[in-house]
């Protein structure tokens, strides 16, 4: 019972009247029904009071304010369970609705409201509750915004009370909420320009999944067929809109809790397992009334709720042993009821009268399956059959007979047979008609002779050639030193068994395994050099394989590349120099006749160019003439003219071939991927070529060029010079088939260039004074970003360049806008180099605090007003309270509790500042900075 209120209280109150800003921290504080009825005479509660969404600072966003008046309600609502305050309840109850129907007839929503309510309604008594309040509930489920709160606080919280009450008001209470959670909404999609529905209950699948789990058993055996209809009702209106009940076996693959049912997160699927959940418990409590409903859900228009029914059967199987004569009907033998069936059947088929078993038999012995022309397809029946007998060949013999006659008509036995269609982890397994153990015992000639008469068959899962190849490599790893001498008997054989061996030797001098590689490496190029000078080789019939796992000649080039470019990428791992001629012969070869890749202004050029065949040839013929070098400078005193001056001619040809009009454009893209080895190699042959390398007149050799020089990592200054004089930078910006990264890097250039004097904001042309002047905000805030990643403490340098250019960028930006404040909040990352606060600095500072929160970087700007402050509190408040003016983030706790302890040392005046600080935070009902505030200072013990 509410007494009434003392004078202080009386004033109190007053206070709060008066002064708005008191009364986020006075409802979070106070308690008591004994406020309730001289709060509701002050209006507090009137339904006008409850906020509605506001627009958010950041352009586009909506803000849900907190109704600070909802603290006091929950903080109180305990005391409503207490008999004497019914009357109070009721008024609870009556500001619930009223507020409730207030929104709803204004058309607005606040979900922070309606989860403070949610936390209020268990707390009720129940009589006194009806359906206004069912339909205050519903209205609260239709926020656009947020209702898993309201929906944890209802399905995990009050439900299960509900439920375990024995009533008939609590009862109906919880069949009225199980329908409100439950209800299911349809939402369509644009799915790359297929218009897909989707079906999604009203909050979210982590908190539907705890729900379920908590209500669905004990809803089952306190309503029974209540509850069961509801989530019957709820899948029978998803069937009928989105038309997806026969084909259940694929997006519910098991009526179970099973790791297969991988797209749980519907409101099909949660429905589903509420459903066998409620079943389960209806059976569990009333067996006679189950038994009759599970036989009206095997007479119903959907397959999934057969399902269900056949799943039931099968855990319950004494109580439902006369329907199995029902079920035994050929229907239940096909892919969509095949899960269920085949449980069924597999735990309880023992069970059956010797009449039932023979029916299962003949069902299916009865299956049969024929070719796309209706002709009978022996191995595909056998298979068929063999799936259903794998249920019940445990449990006789006569079906373990049928099981083993059929497996050897269909020459595989089935996987998974239980499941329609089965997702495997990983990567596929071929099966191969030999072991490695098969193979080794075998002579080298009928080893060969095995190789060469595989045949592939088209039986599913059966033997395929993939298989045999990839257990041939792992024969060639496993006894590389039975095989190196004897390679040149394998030189007829296909080229599929060609690549695994030089796979299979590449991969053993990649994992540096201790052969002898001297010897190893000489049979390997006589076997390469071999296999590329046959006329064969080159034919058009190998220039594609009839499958994606067979082996063409395109694949063997590849190989051959990569084989010799990891000979050569070490000095210490490399082979021997004597073989150097013969990779080279090889490599000549291999560019001459091995066309390249095509190219568009949509291709990857740097991937196309590092993984097709002639770019693995391009990246080997790089490497050796690398090592080459490499060798030639330890000889010759760092001179390795003498070697550039032997393989010069084939990067003539290179850029020759890159303008015949080919559009293959590997080696363009290549020669700037690999600028900084080309530029040891020889760089005046760089210099001199530079205007074919980067030909603008030739625009798709020229954005494969910029593409690959995206990845170099160092600015050379007569690079950047040739590039920024012929307008190649800016060029790259303004491309629109140039994507972001290649842009990015074009920024990038500009500003290392700009940092180490490269070119000077005020030279003639200097593009980090065109870029900042562009201001285009992807470029500034590339820009800014960047340079605030190259931060290292006691950087004069770059802390003079940021300086130098933080006025210009702040100077163009147009704050009225959404991009400009977005900038604004790029820049306020800048406040990372301000170690001392002067006018000017401060000013950079002032300009950019309140957009800091814009783009999310108020965390790291607090960090720094953080710093600030150690030496300057009174610079960093200022600072601060720029901040605060339009976002009042409260972390990292840690920073403003810093910066509130350097206040506070600064006595009376700095605690002033402090608490005005805090303040901005208590007039939007966040008192934890005030609490901070308290604990420093008692800390200190100032004041």
């Amino acid at each position: 019972m509410a007494t009434d209120l003392s004078v202080r209280e009386k004033e109190l109150l007053q206070r709060v009247d008066e002064k708005e800003e008191l009364r986020p921290i006075f409802f979070k504080k106070v308690k008591g029904l004994k406020w309730f009825d001289a709060l509701a005479a002050r209006g507090y509660f009137t339904p006008e009071k409850n906020p509605k969404p506001v627009p958010s600072k950041r352009e586009g966003y909506i803000n849900i304010p907190h109704w600070p008046v909802s603290d006091y309600l929950v903080k109180t609502a305990p005391e409503l369970s207490i008999e004497e305050n019914q009357e109070y309840a009721k008024k609870y109850l009556r500001l619930i609705i009223d507020v409730s129907n207030f929104a709803k007839e204004k058309k607005y929503s606040n979900y922070n409201t309606w989860w403070r309510f949610a936390e209020i309604v268990s707390y009720l008594p129940l009589e006194i509750i009806d359906i206004e309040l069912i339909n205050s509930i519903d209205y609260w489920m239709e926020d656009e915004f947020e209702n898993d709160l309201v929906a944890k606080e209802l399905g995990e919280e009050w439900l299960p009370n509900l439920l375990e009450s024995n009533d008939n008001h609590s009862l109906w209470l919880s069949e009225k909420v199980l329908e409100v959670i439950y209800k299911v909404k349809f939402f369509d999609r644009d799915d790359f320009g297929v218009n897909k529905r989707e079906s999604r209950l009203r909050f979210g699948y982590y908190y539907a999944q705890k729900i379920t789990k908590n209500v669905a058993t004990i809803s089952g055996i306190k309503l029974g067929r209540i509850a069961i209809k509801i989530f019957q009702d709820q899948l029978k209106n998803i069937f009928r809109a989105m038309n997806n009940d026969l084909w259940s076996s694929i997006w519910q693959p098991a009526i179970e809790t099973h790791e297969q049912n991988k797209y749980r997160e519907d409101a099909k699927n949660i429905l589903i397992q509420a459903y066998r959940d409620s079943l389960i418990g209806y059976i569990k409590n009333d067996p006679a009334e189950a038994h009759s409903f599970v036989n009206e859900m095997l007479r119903s228009e959907f397959q999934t709720i057969h399902r269900i029914a056949l799943f039931a059967i099968c855990e319950n199987f004494n109580n439902f042993r006369n329907a199995i004569d029902g079920i035994l009907d050929e229907k239940y033998f096909n892919s969509n009821y095949r899960h269920e069936m085949w449980n069924l059947l597999n735990h309880n088929y023992q069970h059956f009268t010797q009449s039932q078993k023979e029916k299962t038999r003949e069902i299916i012995l009865g299956i049969s399956r024929e070719e796309d022309d209706g002709k009978y397809h022996e191995g595909a029946t056998a298979y068929s059959k063999a799936i259903w007998l794998a249920a019940i060949r445990g449990h006789g013999k006569t079906e373990a007979r049928l099981y083993g006659e059929n497996v050897k008509i269909a020459k595989s036995e089935p996987e998974h047979p239980s499941f329609s269609s089965y997702m495997s982890s990983g990567s596929r397994e071929w099966e191969s008609p030999f072991s490695i153990e098969d193979l080794q015992v075998l002579t080298i000639e009928n080893l060969i002779k095995e190789l060469e008469n595989f045949k592939e068959t088209d039986q599913f899962g059966g033997p395929s050639l993939e298989g045999l190849v990839k257990t041939f490599k792992e024969l060639i790893k496993t006894e590389p030193l039975k095989f190196y001498l004897q390679l040149n008997k394998f030189k007829n054989i296909g080229l599929a068994y060609k690549r695994e061996i030089i796979e299979a030797y590449g991969e053993l001098w990649v994992e540096k395994t201790n052969l002898p590689w001297d010897g190893i490496w000489n049979e390997l190029l006589e076997f390469c050099s071999f296999i590329i000078s046959q006329d064969d080789f080159w034919s058009t019939e190998n220039d594609k394989s009839d499958s994606p796992q067979k082996a063409n000649r395109h694949w063997v080039v590849s190989s051959i590349g990569r084989l010799l470019e990891s000979g050569t990428q070490l000095n210490e791992h490399a082979f021997n120099q004597k073989y150097l001629s013969k990779a080279e012969e090889i490599l000549v070869c291999l560019l001459e006749k091995e066309g390249g890749s095509q190219f568009d202004q949509n291709s990857d050029a740097v991937s196309i160019s590092i993984n097709s065949p002639r770019g693995h040839c391009l990246q080997a013929l790089i490497n050796l003439t690398l090592y080459a070098c490499r060798l030639s400078d330890q000889k010759n005193n760092k001179d390795h003219s003498e070697i550039w001056k032997q393989f010069q001619k084939y990067y003539d040809q290179e850029l020759d071939r890159s303008d015949s009009g080919l559009h293959e454009y590997e080696f363009t893209t290549l020669v700037t991927n690999y600028l900084p080895n080309f530029l040891y190699m020889s760089k005046d042959w760089v210099l001199v070529n530079l205007s074919r390398i980067f030909d603008s007149s030739k625009y798709l050799k020229w954005l494969c060029a910029m593409q690959g020089y995206a990845y170099v990592g160092t600015i050379f200054p007569e690079i950047f010079q040739y590039l920024k004089e012929n307008d190649h930078l800016l060029k790259v910006l303004d491309d629109e088939n140039i994507e972001d990264q290649l842009k990015e890097k074009a920024v990038q250039n500009i500003v290392i260039s700009y940092i180490k004097g490269y070119e000077g904001i005020e030279d003639d042309n200097s593009l980090i004074k065109t870029l900042i002047s562009r201001n285009k905000i992807d470029e500034i805030k590339c820009l800014i970003w960047f340079i605030w990643t190259l931060r290292k403490k006691d950087d004069e340098n770059l802390t003079n360049k940021v300086y130098e250019i933080w006025p210009m960028i702040l100077q163009n930006i147009d704050f009225s806008t959404k991009e400009g404040k977005r900038l604004a909040s790029y820049l306020s990352q800048w406040a990372g180099f301000v170690v001392k606060v002067d006018k000017i600095k401060l000013n950079l500072l002032l300009a950019v605090a309140p957009y800091s929160d814009e783009e999310y970087n108020s965390y790291q700007f607090l960090e720094s007003i953080a710093e600030i402050s150690q030496v300057q509190p009174f610079d960093a408040h200022l600072i601060w309270m720029a901040m605060l003016k339009t976002s009042t983030p409260d972390y990292p706790e840690r920073a403003i509790r810093q910066i509130l302890k350097n206040l506070i040392k600064e006595g009376n005046e700095g605690f002033r500042k402090a608490r005005e600080a805090v303040s901005e935070y208590i007039k939007i009902g966040n008192d934890r900075p005030s609490l901070w505030l308290k604990e420093i200072k008692e800390e200190i013990g100032t004041l």
